[in-house]
């Protein structure tokens, strides 16, 4: 495994064993430079990898869950305001507004068994 950039962090997502096909993990990050909440979810895909994505629709700038704090739908991810779906191997934007787009992706890293996402400032 390699460091993280120096402009980075890694953020505890919770244990691996908490994240599920039908649970994910979510990580408060750091505010943005606005001072606005950021957060990541951490989804596992079809093989039991697991993946994080900032918690933006990309249709519009806002939360996926809006608050309800459900992701996932029929084994993808989805907005709950725009109804869009994401696949949670890439983040990919299979249906709704934002058809084509993806998912803002992190980095992820496990380490005896916690999940941590790696927030990369730009």
């Amino acid at each position: 495994m390699t460091a993280a950039p120096a402009d980075s962090e890694r953020v505890l997502a919770g244990s691996l064993a908490q994240l599920t096909s039908e649970r994910v993990l979510l990580a408060r990050l750091q505010p943005d430079p606005h001072g606005r909440p950021r957060e990541a979810i951490v989804v596992l895909d079809e093989h039991d990898q697991p993946h994080a994505y900032m918690n933006l629709c990309r249709h519009l700038p806002i939360p996926l869950d809006a608050g309800s704090r459900k992701f996932l739908m029929h084994g993808e991810i989805q907005c709950v305001t725009h109804g869009a779906r994401y696949r949670l191997h890439d983040g990919f934007c299979v249906t709704g507004p934002c058809r084509g787009t993806s998912l803002f992706r992190l980095p992820v890293e496990v380490t005896a068994s916690l999940v941590f996402v790696v927030d990369e400032r730009r």
